[in-house]
């Protein structure tokens, strides 16, 4: 518990005290790093392990009260996501979109499961560290997207393959997460392939249904509204209304809270006209960065230093199994899809960050491994953790770098962002 909590008697008003201490040396962090032309993204994870792991102020049982924000914020990343969806735009590209999204994410599931099983772990663990390696977090990549408003085939290749990674990632853990709890019990020639697919399939089709729903509301909702002097605040009350719901209304009905809220933004998107699209992005940018400041300094804060002693050797091998999958992967899709060489060179690259998802699978892991084989819920564990402190550091840089390169940054490094250059940006 921090130093402020154990002050106070109860209640709330320590943890109102830490969020705000969270999100002011978050918001410092980051402009520190963006000093040094590294994404603020990164110095707020930085803020998050010197608040948790390097001072102890913030402990990991004590974190569990703030996440809500973690929830919440995913939400809106995800919703995001949805928006930059648009069936116009992906009309001629969605063919390839899906191949792109498939190819790398069995490919690298296939490596890192092939690798680890190689070093010494049994099936059940190497095929859930494969499952989990696919993860991608659309959090940092969006964050950097957003920050530098980078535009061009890059940018309109990775958003949708980050959005579509969720779902072939839910199927692709649920029947590994089963084949191996099968394995594990013995009872792996009673299982058939409908069973094991089934449960994945049903948390995909609630999602679809939740966030279509909801999606299509909010969309006609925004269509209606047409008075120009509260049209940015009605549409921001839309927004979070759709967000809360469908976040909220997955997690009661044991849907993705990643999916169900992408479905809604992607849907929304579909409804309404580019002038409201552009207003209602614009928005969104400007109602969030304290939201995001807070989950990400969170989520550093929930990692540990220790994790990555634990993992060892197959830690390594996980992180290096999955970077090759991600390169290779990425570049054999776009090979076969004929995409351009920029996209080929720097896609791969691009899909490194792993974060909430990743953590959120290994949770998920380790709550049916335990019970079965404690030392295998641990194994899962250690890893992904030490995995997700390597690529949350390291992710954000070279997605920067990528897009940088890529020449599809139209924001630079030394440009200002002040609110009334946004606000005669929007108005031309």
């Amino acid at each position: 518990m921090s130093i402020l909590a154990a002050s106070f008697d109860s209640g709330i008003s320590p943890i109102i005290v830490d969020l705000g201490i969270i999100i002011l040396l978050g918001f410092f962090m980051g402009r520190v790093f963006e000093l040094i032309r590294i994404p603020a993204v990164t110095g707020y994870l930085v803020a998050g392990l010197i608040l948790g792991p390097i001072t102890g102020y913030l402990s990991v049982d004590y974190l569990q009260n703030f996440s809500v924000i973690g929830d919440v914020a995913l939400g809106f990343i995800a919703f995001q996501v949805g928006n930059e969806l648009w069936f116009g735009k992906l009309k001629k590209s969605g063919k390839k979109i899906v191949i792109i999204t498939v190819i790398q994410a069995v490919l690298t599931t296939v490596i890192v499961a092939v690798a680890t099983l190689l070093f010494g772990c049994d099936l059940p663990v190497a095929l859930m560290l494969g499952a989990i390696a696919a993860a991608t977090a659309p959090a940092p990549i969006m964050m950097v997207i957003k920050k530098y408003r980078t535009k061009g085939e890059l940018t309109d290749t990775i958003i949708p393959v980050v959005g579509l990674d969720d779902a072939v990632g839910v199927v692709m853990f649920g029947t590994l997460l089963s084949i191996s709890i099968a394995m594990i019990t013995a009872e792996g020639e009673a299982l058939s392939l409908g069973h094991m697919l089934l449960e994945p399939l049903l948390e995909i089709v609630i999602s679809i249904v939740i966030g279509g729903a909801i999606g299509y509301i909010s969309g006609k909702a925004i269509q209606k509204i047409t008075d120009n002097n509260e049209r940015q605040e009605k549409n921001l009350i839309v927004v979070i209304i759709a967000v809360l719901l469908t976040t909220g209304t997955s997690l009661l009905a044991g849907a993705s809270p990643i999916l169900t809220p992408m479905v809604a933004g992607a849907v929304v998107t579909n409804l309404i006209n580019k002038e409201c699209f552009s207003l209602e992005e614009e928005t969104i940018r400007f109602f969030i960065p304290p939201l995001m400041i807070a989950f990400f300094t969170i989520a550093g804060a929930n990692l540990q230093f220790n994790v990555i002693i634990s993992a060892g050797v197959i830690g390594a091998v996980y992180i290096i199994g999955r970077a090759f999958g991600k390169f290779f992967g990425a570049y054999l899709g776009c090979t076969i899809t004929k995409s351009s060489q920029k996209v080929k060179k720097f896609l791969g690259v691009s899909l490194l960050p792993q974060s909430g998802v990743a953590i959120g699978l290994s949770v998920a892991a380790y709550n049916a491994f335990a019970p079965l084989n404690l030392e295998y819920a641990l194994i899962v564990k250690n890893v992904v953790l030490a995995s997700v402190l390597f690529f949350a550091l390291t992710g954000p840089v070279l997605v920067k770098i990528a897009l940088f390169k890529a020449k599809e940054n139209t924001v630079l490094e030394t440009e200002k962002e002040l609110p009334w250059t946004n606000s005669r940006v929007l108005g031309k």
